[in-house]
């Protein structure tokens, strides 16, 4: 297998010559000191608008900037050099991102899956994952920035259009100056992430590390794994170092984020990060500590689906461990949840919270029980997973019929011809089967219901079978919400993805094992492998590959890659429930690192941030105007922190790993 420069600056790859690896040429990326990119206007989805600038015969047009290709092994290594005037700095690879509209298909087209950039930015490499398996791996060999990548302007930033490598920055992002202005870049072939992390330790010269978990509780093994020879690492914790003998069994030491980075014959190599945490039962109860409802109505719309996670949590965690709790937090936390669930079923419509109450009566277009002025069927069934749990712990009757109303309301408004459709208002039905996950909500009121309402639960269970025949049989079709548009093909959203996979399996677990949904539900997974993150950071470890959520959540400047978001846990439950029903142990280490993408968000303290951020320059927002934009490096975590998504991740360890 190799790289080839044809004399049109694109590339071919030998092990696939008939697909299209970059949709234009290669082109110059910079702005000039003049220019101030904070002033004017812009596209949608990006902070500022760059100059750009052809090569021909060996040099940009405008410019004059020299362009040098060569044969490195079976790949490529492209030199670009500059001139004083310029601020940006660096190059556009238009890699054949997946969406873009007659390329080869999704199959044939890249993802930007797994990015690395060390602090000190010694090592900066993206490993580029293509799901017929011809994948690539892009390394920095000169010192620079780091990337930026181009999200679409259209369909609120769902596509990656264009990877740009930056030796600078702007100047307006306060980055230091380099000079004389050079950038040497490598793209190899690589075949997996192994194949990757081997690839870049011989390119770099130093050891480079992977493990098979990336954390857990301190005491716990993690299996180190090296590529290239290692013969010490340095542990750094809170700013402290020491160095330590090299073993392939690391023991999880401290508390919170732990940075290992591995030595040979004194050379340091590119660092990893782990998470370590005393008692798993004590980070629940730290996280579900600092949730405060006025940083929810603050930064969001307060909404059933993403912003009162929280509700369930702490209901889960009154359940499973309530006797562990003083009589004042036991106190506090019924509080809490009482005046939330009163919100919720509010019954007077001049106090109904839109996308929050659940409105007893018709209203507007909507039938009883449907939440008020939402057609976002994800946000009902949200609400009867809280109403089941709330009836649970307290009790009341009053939850136990709004739970009933809400589920029949989701199947006689919302259920047609065997799946979830929504309809905006205008008439044309959007599959909706698998936003979100709605067979958890009714795989669980059903079986709930087993020695209650025998009547519901055959008719709550028929309708989980049927939704999950429907998705047996969509095949490899994964629709989503979002912008429709004629400028892509059709999108191949991760989240719907891995929800495919966690509805087949999930009704194999709790209504009927089916095998050939088993099989199918296999069969997904490993095609959703190109959307699994495995960069060695603990946040990414295995995080799905999401990056507009980053519009909303976080500073709200994306589109950014953010990694360790919530709905990575659909995958994360989908290779629990795989192992659970083949004993493949494969999937429970999956499992697990998806899960400590979440949780290692969580500090000290308990505060809990949206996402992991790893883009330095966002997406920008949704505006036009370059003076709305903060001109900043992103953080690894948002300057708000999170007090409602980031929850999550305990609801569905309540039905896995704590089980």
């Amino acid at each position: 297998m190799s790289l080839i420069l044809n004399e049109f600056n694109k590339i071919i790859d030998t092990r696939c010559p008939e697909d299209v690896i970059l949709s234009d040429e290669i082109s110059l990326a910079y702005t000039l000191k003049s220019d101030d990119i904070t002033v004017g206007k812009k596209q949608s989805c990006t902070p500022f608008q760059d100059r750009w600038d052809r090569f021909k015969n060996g040099a940009s047009e405008k410019e004059l900037c020299p362009i040098y290709a060569k044969e490195y092994g079976d790949g490529l290594i492209i030199d670009i050099y500059g001139n004083d005037d310029m601020s940006e700095f660096g190059v556009n690879l238009p890699f054949n991102f997946m969406g873009k509209k007659n390329l080869g298909g999704w199959e044939n087209q890249f993802l930007f899956n797994s990015p690395y950039r060390s602090e000190d930015k010694r090592f900066i490499y993206a490993y580029l994952t293509k799901p017929n398996g011809n994948n690539l791996v892009v390394a920095f060999l000169s010192d620079g920035d780091g990337w930026k990548m181009d999200y679409s302007e259209h369909s609120w930033g769902h596509y990656f259009i264009n990877l740009k490598l930056l030796a600078n920055y702007d100047r307006a992002y306060g980055t230091k100056r380099r000079r004389p202005l050079h950038l040497r870049v490598a793209i190899l072939p690589v075949t997996d992430f192994n194949s990757c992390l081997e690839t870049v330790s011989e390119l770099y010269g130093c050891p480079f590390m992977d493990y098979d978990v990336s954390g857990g509780k301190i005491g716990d093994a993690v299996s180190l794994i090296p590529y290239g020879s290692v013969d010490t690492i340095i542990e750094k914790h809170n700013g402290k170092e020491i160095t330590l003998p090299f073993s392939k069994k690391y023991t999880v030491r401290h508390e919170g984020e732990t940075e290992l980075t591995p030595v040979c014959n004194g050379k340091a190599g590119a660092p990893v990060t782990i998470y370590g945490y005393k008692d798993i039962i004590d980070l629940y109860k730290k996280s579900l500590d600092t949730v405060s409802t006025d940083i929810i109505n603050l930064r969001t719309n307060s909404n059933l689906c993403e912003h009162q996670c929280w509700v369930s949590a702490m209901l889960r965690f009154l359940m499973k461990y309530g006797s562990t709790l003083s009589s004042a937090d036991k106190s506090a936390y019924e509080s809490k949840l009482k005046a939330q669930l009163s919100i919720i079923t509010e019954t007077d419509e001049k106090r109904a919270v839109p996308e929050v109450t659940i409105l007893n009566k018709p209203h507007d277009r909507f039938p009883a029980y449907n939440v008020y002025k939402s057609a976002r069927v994800q946000e009902l069934h949200f609400g009867i997973i809280i109403l089941l749990d709330a009836y649970k712990y307290f009790g009341d009757q009053r939850y136990y019929d709004y739970m009933i109303g809400a589920t029949d309301c989701l199947l006689e408004f919302y259920f047609k011809d065997n799946h979830i459709e929504v309809d905006w208002g205008d008439g044309a039905g959007e599959d909706y089967t698998t936003v979100c996950a709605p067979m958890i909500a009714l795989c669980d009121v059903a079986n709930f219901l087993k020695d209650k309402d025998e009547a519901r639960h055959e008719r709550y269970k028929n309708c989980a079978a049927k939704m999950a025949e429907f998705l047996f049989r969509r095949g490899l079709n994964f629709p989503t919400e979002g912008a429709k548009t004629d400028l892509t093909e059709a999108e191949m959203e991760d989240g719907s993805i891995s929800c495919t996979a966690l509805s087949l399996l999930y009704y194999c677990k709790n209504i009927e094992k089916k095998k050939d949904y088993i099989e199918k539900a296999k069969e997904i997974l490993d095609i959703h492998e190109s959307w699994v993150m495995k960069t060695p950071i603990c946040q990414m470890h295995y995080s799905s590959l999401r990056w507009w959520e980053t519009g909303w959540e976080g500073d709200g400047d994306g589109p950014a890659l953010c990694c360790g978001h919530a709905w990575s846990i659909w995958r994360g439950e989908a290779d629990y429930l795989y192992y659970e029903l083949t004993g493949d142990c494969e999937h429970l280490r999956k499992a697990k690192n998806t899960f400590l993408t979440n949780l290692s968000k969580i500090q000290s303290d308990g505060t809990t941030y949206a996402i992991y951020n790893t883009d330095e320059i966002n997406g920008g927002g949704f505006h036009t105007e370059c003076d709305r934009i903060d001109y900043k490096l992103a953080n690894r975590f948002a300057s708000w922190p999170d007090c409602g998504l980031s929850r999550y991740v305990w609801i569905r360890m309540c039905d896995t790993f704590l089980q």
